[in-house]
């Protein structure tokens, strides 16, 4: 079982690793030198969301105490996130964000509601309340944090033609999978769960 979430973990961070570089460097021409900081936040940002929506999947079926492993691994890449986002949000890299040096009401939303999801993930942790409860908590953290993203790059969801190699965004593809979370957690779980 344990090996099932460490493949998990190292699986989904390997892929949306492999998509941003794939899109950012290789296909979008991002200098390599921001691989570092800039690609690879976007990459932390995406796995720390799909674990919790991984999660909050196999939660709704599980029948002793969900994969807290998972819930630890995004947390920890959400807190890289944030600290690799601190470096990162300039307008060198995010000219739209900002208007006269300072961030713009769509960017400074989009910052205060990824705050608003962290502090939830981390919340979400060490919540002692009901499995059903736990659920919709982190299930609703996913689709703020998908959300979050969204406010940063919606406006190039209807224009594939201009996706590099026409791989969507990975705002879109966060939006997305925040979605499936909320509704995943909406559901409640399929069983209740029992003490191991």
């Amino acid at each position: 079982m344990m090996r099932d979430r460490t493949f998990a973990i190292w699986g989904v961070s390997a892929a949306s690793l492999a998509y941003a570089t794939l899109r950012y460097n290789v296909l979008k021409g991002v200098p390599w030198s921001d691989w570092p900081v800039f690609v690879l936040n976007k990459a932390l940002a995406l796995s720390s969301l799909l674990l919790l929506v991984l999660w909050a999947v196999r939660a709704r079926r599980a029948r002793g105490t969900p994969q807290t492993v998972l819930l630890a691994a995004a947390s920890r890449m959400t807190l890289a996130h944030i600290g690799l986002s601190l470096v990162v949000l300039t307008p060198v890299y995010f000219p739209a964000f900002f208007l006269d040096g300072r961030l713009t009401w769509q960017a400074g939303t989009a910052v205060a509601l990824g705050v608003a999801a962290a502090s939830g993930l981390a919340a979400g942790m060490r919540h002692a309340g009901a499995h059903g409860s736990r659920l919709l908590a982190l299930g609703l953290v996913a689709f703020g944090a998908g959300t979050h993203a969204a406010l940063y790059g919606y406006s190039s969801w209807l224009t594939p033609s201009s996706w590099p190699g026409y791989l969507p965004p990975i705002t879109l593809v966060s939006f997305a999978a925040g979605t499936i979370g909320v509704l995943a957690a909406l559901r409640g779980p399929s069983s209740p769960p029992v003490s191991r």
